[in-house]
C-alpha cells in the first residue's frame, strides 16, 4: 500500500482491516488498533480469528463472497489485548486490486459495544421495571431517560456511519468537517495536493481565512439554515494555497442539523479544485469579446460600401416622391398611376430598411447563440454585405451548393463573420497580386450525416507553404494594413462550433481554405 492509500486508510476512525484469501491479516490501520488495542507488527500475518470469541471459517466466507459478489455482516464479541469484550459490528466485503495484491477483502468493525451496554442497561431496567409497582413515578422517569440514552446513541451510530461512507466514495476531493463557525474538525489528506497544507496543519483553524475576501460572503451562506433554500448546489470560491495562490473551488455541502431544535451542528463539505474549467469559461468569454472588437474594426472598411448600397434606394425614393408630388399638382392626375408609384418607394424604402438590419446584426455583441440555419442561404446573405466591394475590385462569386445539406446549429453572426473575413482577404489579395480574371469559388458539401464542409478558393496566388506554417500566429500579417487576427479568430470560432479549419498551400496550382460544421439536430 503507498503511502497516500495508508495515510487514507488509516483516517478511517473504524477499524479497517485488509485480509488475504486464508483469512491472514494483510493491513491493520490505526482504527484496528484503537479497538483491539495490538498494533499492526503483533498482528500482521496471522489470523484475523485472534480478535474474536469464537472461530470463524474466513477462508469460504472470502470464497463465497467472490462468488455470490455479496457482503458479510455480522454483530460480533471480540476480545481486546487486555482481555476485556466488546461487542462491534462486522463488515467483511470482496476487494479486487489491480496491482496483484495479496489483499483480497476487506474487513470493517464498528464498535458498538457502548451501544450493547446501553440495550443491556435498558433491559435490565425494564426487567426491573417488571417486578416494581405500577405506579412508582421514580421508574416512570428512569424509562424515559433510558429511552432518550438509546435514541442518542442510534443517532450517534447513524453519523458516523454517514461520515464513513462520505469519506469512503468521495476520496479524490477534499473530504472535511466543520463547526457551525467554520472551524476544521476533520480534513481529508487530500488538502495537501489541492491547497498545500497538510491536514493537522488545518484542524481547529477557521475555513474563512484562507477564502478570498470577495466570496466571503456567499461561502458563509453555507453556514446558516438560508444554505437550505439554494436546493443544496454546489457553491463555487476562491481559497488560498499555503504557497499564495488563489485557487477556484467547488464544494458540495451536507448540513448535519439537531432533529429536535433543528439548529445546525456541523458542516460536512466534499470540494475539488476546478481552477481549469473557470479559467477555459473566462477564456472563451476573451475569445468572444476579440471577435466582437474584430467585428467593429471591419465596420471603417465596409462603410462606403454600405453607403452606396444605401444612397440607391434612397435616391429611388426621392425620385418616387417627388413624381408623386408632380401627379398631385396635376387636378386630373390617374389615382392608380400614383398608387404604383408610392407602392414603389416603399418598396425601396424597405430594401434600405434591410441593408441598415443587416449591417446591425453583424456588429452585435452578445454570447454564442447557435440556431438551426441553412448554410447556402446565409452564405448568399453574407456575400450581399459586400457587394459594393465585389462590384468595384471586379470580382465574381461562384456558387457551387450541395441543394440536399441540411440545416447546421451555429451561431449565424459568427460564421458570417468568418465568411465575410476569408472573401475580403481573397479580394485584397487579387487585388495586391494584380490578378486580372478575379473569381472567388465557394463549395458545399454533406460528407458525412453528421458534418457539412464548406471550401473556398480563388484565382489569386493562393498560400505558400512557409506562410501556412504561420497564418494562425497573433498579429502575424502580409499585409501593409493587416491586423494579424483574422484567421486566428476565424479558426477559434469554427473550433468553438465544433468544427476543423483548414489551410491548403498552393501546389499545383490549388490552393483552398476549408472548414466543417456540425449539422443540427
Amino acid at each position: 500500500m503507498n503511502r497516500m492509500n495508508q495515510g487514507l486508510f488509516n483516517a478511517i476512525t473504524d477499524s479497517a482491516i485488509l485480509l488475504d484469501k486464508a483469512g491472514r491479516i494483510v493491513y491493520w490501520n490505526a482504527g484496528a488498533s484503537t479497538i483491539f488495542g495490538y498494533s499492526h507488527q503483533e498482528v500482521a500475518g496471522k489470523s484475523i480469528n485472534l480478535i474474536y470469541d469464537q472461530h470463524y471459517a474466513f477462508p469460504k466466507i472470502i470464497q463465497d463472497l467472490h462468488t455470490q459478489q455479496k457482503k458479510w455482516v455480522e454483530e460480533t464479541i471480540f476480545i481486546h489485548k487486555n482481555g476485556v469484550r466488546g461487542h462491534c459490528k462486522s463488515h467483511l466485503a470482496p476487494l479486487v486490486l489491480p496491482d496483484q495484491q495479496k489483499a483480497t477483502a476487506l474487513l470493517i468493525h464498528h464498535n458498538i459495544s457502548n451501544f450493547k451496554k446501553n440495550e443491556e442497561a435498558l433491559l435490565q431496567t425494564q426487567m426491573q421495571m417488571q417486578k416494581m409497582v405500577d405506579g412508582y413515578s421514580q421508574a416512570s422517569y428512569l424509562l424515559i431517560n433510558m429511552q432518550q440514552a438509546l435514541e442518542q446513541s442510534e443517532k450517534k451510530l447513524r453519523e458516523s456511519e454517514l461520515r464513513f461512507h462520505l469519506l469512503a466514495e468521495n476520496a479524490t476531493d477534499i473530504i472535511s468537517r466543520h463547526a457551525p463557525n467554520g472551524t476544521y474538525l476533520y480534513v481529508s489528506p487530500a488538502c495537501f495536493a489541492s491547497m498545500g497544507y497538510k491536514s493537522e496543519e488545518l484542524i481547529g483553524r477557521t475555513l474563512f481565512k484562507f477564502i478570498f475576501h470577495e466570496d466571503q460572503a456567499k461561502a458563509k451562506q453555507i453556514f446558516t439554515k438560508k444554505y437550505d433554500n439554494l436546493l443544496n448546489k454546489p457553491i463555487i470560491y476562491r481559497i488560498k494555497r499555503k504557497e499564495g495562490e488563489f485557487r477556484w473551488f467547488e464544494s458540495n455541502v451536507r448540513l448535519i442539523t439537531d432533529e429536535q431544535t433543528h439548529t445546525i451542528n456541523e458542516i460536512q463539505l466534499a470540494s475539488r479544485d476546478v481552477t481549469t474549467r473557470i479559467l477555459d469559461k473566462k477564456a472563451r468569454l476573451r475569445g468572444q469579446q476579440l471577435a466582437h472588437v474584430f467585428r467593429l474594426s471591419t465596420m471603417e472598411e465596409m462603410a462606403s460600401g454600405m453607403a452606396h448600397e444605401i444612397s440607391q434606394p434612397l435616391a429611388a425614393i426621392i425620385n418616387y416622391t417627388r413624381g408623386c408630388v408632380h401627379h398631385l399638382n396635376n387636378p386630373q392626375y390617374n389615382h392608380d398611376q400614383l398608387c404604383t408609384v408610392m407602392e414603389k418607394a416603399v418598396a425601396q424604402a424597405e430594401r434600405a430598411g434591410e441593408i441598415v438590419q443587416r449591417l446591425k446584426n453583424f456588429f452585435c455583441k452578445g454570447q454564442l447563440i447557435k440556431t438551426s440555419c441553412k448554410l447556402n442561404s446565409l452564405i448568399r446573405e453574407t456575400t450581399s454585405l459586400i457587394k459594393n466591394d465585389l462590384l468595384q475590385s471586379k470580382t465574381k462569386i461562384d456558387f457551387d451548393f450541395d441543394k440536399k445539406i441540411p440545416c447546421v446549429f451555429i451561431d449565424k453572426i459568427q460564421v458570417q463573420q468568418v465568411l465575410l473575413n476569408l472573401i475580403q482577404n481573397a479580394i485584397e489579395s487579387m487585388n495586391e497580386h494584380h490578378t486580372e480574371d478575379k473569381c472567388i469559388h465557394i463549395q458545399t458539401r454533406f460528407i458525412s450525416h453528421e458534418t457539412i464542409e464548406i471550401t473556398m478558393n480563388d484565382t489569386g496566388v493562393g498560400f505558400s507553404k512557409e506562410i501556412t506554417n504561420k497564418v494562425f500566429m497573433p498579429f502575424f500579417t502580409t499585409k501593409a494594413h493587416g491586423r494579424g487576427m483574422g484567421l486566428a479568430i476565424c479558426r477559434s470560432i469554427i473550433e468553438a462550433h465544433g468544427g476543423q479549419f483548414t489551410i491548403h498551400p498552393n501546389t499545383h496550382h490549388e490552393s483552398w481554405i476549408r472548414f466543417t460544421l456540425p449539422v443540427s439536430i
